[in-house]
């Protein structure tokens, strides 16, 4: 039912969009990621017995994002693995909405996020997230939008359906620093009530949901030097805690070398 629901919001969502919609600004860029999962203060294998090292791939990718009088709009795409042999990599795809339904800024939001891997181990795990945003909170070279909503998820294991709420925000900042431009910017994803066959797969070792956590976060801050108008680079540190199959505080470095477009 609940899927049905998302459906018809995203849907709805869509086809409501004007079509004189203002494009007011928008941004767009290919990235090459190397993922050093054993840098940062937790290195811990996986929940299943993966070693840490096992999991360090080098990534390409493409994401873009437009903001509308409407409303904005965001997108990304990771093919995942590409230094390994051609049936050992994976796919990461988000696609995200905010409709706004008043002039403040309150919108509807919606999220799908998809990830798949072909083996060590076979994975699929799709999120989605429909429920209420806030895109009133912006300046010059600033933004910052939160959201919360209901949660379901699809996994290759099996489990799927209500996986409880899900808040969330994204925030930038551009600035110059000693005649350099740099982009700081961030993510969050904090899931709660989430259902006890997904809690224990992700918080407790190989899903005995011992002790078993109900809660999970996810997030990145970002650092970006734009050498150029087309050219950045950086680091972006990712966190999670009972996440990616990884209980407990855990983290990973990502060096990134991105064209914008």
């Amino acid at each position: 039912m609940r899927k049905s629901l998302l459906a018809l919001g995203v849907v709805a969502a869509v086809s409501a969009v004007p079509a004189q919609a203002e494009y007011l600004f928008g941004f767009g860029s290919m990235y090459i990621d190397y993922q050093k999962w054993g840098q940062g203060f937790g290195n811990d294998a996986s929940n299943f017995g993966q070693e840490i090292s096992e999991r360090d791939q080098a990534v390409i990718g493409i994401e873009g994002g437009a903001v509308f009088d409407w409303g904005q709009i965001y997108g990304f795409y990771d093919y995942e693995g590409i230094d390994r042999a051609g049936d050992d990599r994976g796919a990461s795809l988000k696609g995200t909405i905010h409709y706004n339904l008043t002039e403040s800024g309150v919108s509807l939001y919606a999220q799908v996020y998809n990830t798949d891997k072909d083996k060590n181990p076979v994975l699929h795990e799709q999120n989605r997230v429909l429920g209420l945003g806030y895109t009133g909170l912006k300046g010059d070279g600033w933004g910052f939008t939160p959201f919360i909503g209901f949660h379901q998820v699809n996994t290759e294991g099996g489990v799927s359906g209500s996986n409880g709420g899900m808040f969330g925000y994204v925030g930038y900042y551009n600035t110059d620093i000693g005649g350099q431009n740099f982009t700081f910017s961030t993510w969050n994803e904090l899931e709660f009530a989430r259902n006890d066959e997904y809690a224990a797969i992700q918080s407790t070792d190989f899903a005995s949901g011992v002790d078993s956590e109900s809660w999970g976060l996810n997030g990145s801050l970002n650092a970006m030097w734009n050498v150029t108008d087309h050219i950045s680079t950086g680091i972006l540190y990712r966190y999670t805690v009972n996440k990616l199959a990884r209980k407990d505080y855990q983290d990973i470095l990502i060096y990134r070398i991105q064209y914008n477009f």
